[in-house]
């Protein structure tokens, strides 16, 4: 290894001219932590908005860009419980380090990637399925025969939240382009509705949670629809005030019992298993990390740094 590494940085806020790929210093790993080579990290809605200046106290400025990661331990730190050669994922939060070709995180953060478990797969998991993991099952304790509606359905967050609400045994109405409604449909939704119909809001009723990946702003059409009791996440921003006997709140990835590594264990389980299938759609270049966070694909979009 070299004393340098490729890596996105950012130093302003604006648009996706400011990702810039530079030689800038390889980490080194201190107690309790790892260096891992980067094999694929994985862009995120929440990336794009880091670099409009969404969390700014959290990304301050020059940053390298990125959460989600999975690659191989090549330095392990004094008191680090992983060992060179180990295959791991996790994810930098908020946004800060996975478009690199090398990652410097603590060791109890990331998890070992199970035998029959891809780097992509893997990469492909912290941000968006935790999220969803939170806001379908920690979170939104969701029940067979409830009635959930997942905005953004065909997203990184979105794919994952339908996948998990179906084998609940939810009733799953997803809201998506009419593009990415069969794309939902095999997902497991049992109804897609089409986000630019200005009417779809009133097909809706009866919902036990909603899980809003797209903007905090159009839940007020939804308020009617919802069960006294019921639950509503937004993945962005603060929802609105909602009416009574209903819960609405802004939810991070990752909120709910356990460690982070013990999250993300159970994560990858489900997708060795096969119950949860990441959908990646395109693989981008270090070099095309602009066109990766503008690309709008549905699933997952990953990139390769080497």
């Amino acid at each position: 290894m070299g004393q340098t590494m490729k890596a996105v940085v950012v130093d302003g806020e604006g648009g996706p001219e400011l990702l810039q790929v530079r030689e800038i210093a390889r980490p080194a790993p201190g107690a309790g932590e790892v260096l891992v080579k980067v094999e694929f990290g994985s862009v995120n809605a929440v990336d794009k908005r880091v670099r409009e200046g969404y969390l700014r106290e959290y990304a301050p400025r020059p940053y390298t860009v990125g959460s989600d990661f999975a690659g191989v331990v090549v330095q392990a730190g004094e008191d680090s419980d992983l060992e060179p050669g180990a295959r791991v994922f996790g994810g930098l939060m908020p946004n800060t380090g996975g478009y690199a070709e090398y990652v410097k995180v603590k060791a109890a953060d990331v998890a070992r990637i199970p035998d029959g478990v891809t780097f992509e797969q893997a990469a492909s998991l912290p941000v968006a399925g935790l999220t969803a993991w939170s806001a379908i099952i920690a979170m939104g304790e969701l029940k067979p025969g409830q009635r959930v509606l997942v905005q953004g359905a065909a997203g990184g967050v979105g794919h994952f939240a339908v996948q998990m609400a179906r084998r609940i045994g939810a009733h799953v109405i997803g809201v998506a382009s009419a593009a990415k409604a069969g794309f939902v449909r095999d997902l497991g939704a049992d109804e897609v509705l089409d986000y630019a119909d200005p009417g779809h809001a009133r097909a809706l009723h009866d919902l036990d949670l909603v899980v809003d990946g797209v903007n905090a702003d159009s839940m007020a059409r939804v308020y009617p629809a919802i069960r006294a009791g019921g639950k509503v996440f937004s993945l962005f921003d603060q929802p609105p005030p909602p009416p009574t006997g209903v819960r609405a709140e802004f939810l991070a990835g990752g909120t709910g019992p356990g460690t982070v590594r013990e999250k993300l264990d159970n994560l990858v389980a489900m997708v060795a298993r096969g119950e949860l299938v990441p959908h990646i759609t395109a693989v981008y270049t270090i070099d095309q990390a602009a066109q990766a966070q503008e690309s709008g694909r549905t699933g997952k979009v990953l990139i390769r740094p080497s």
